[in-house]
């Protein structure tokens, strides 16, 4: 028993002597990925609506948040497309 509230007051001491974590905030290009994240999945859509074929991207040098966005987008918009439009209907 006495370990027991030994350990429970240990617990509490570290607790009370850690650093305080900062809060999470909302990064600063949020606002950029979310958009680049809903014209990438509407153009992904589209192109699996058209082609059937994903197209190969080629790399890009210039990371922002909104083209982190777009090809997340378009990743997730085209394999969503892709069984909507593309996949043969199984009797």
């Amino acid at each position: 028993m006495r370990a027991r509230r030994f350990g429970i007051a240990l617990c509490l001491v570290a607790v009370a002597l850690a650093p305080a974590a900062p809060a999470t905030a909302a990064p600063a290009g949020g606002k950029e990925f979310r958009q680049g994240y809903k014209d990438g999945f509407a153009k992904g859509l589209t192109t699996a609506q058209v082609a059937c074929t994903k197209p190969v991207r080629a790399p890009t040098f210039q990371a922002t948040d909104y083209t982190r966005g777009f090809t997340l987008g378009f990743d997730r918009g085209f394999d969503a497309g892709y069984i909507m439009y593309c996949r043969e209907s199984k009797p």
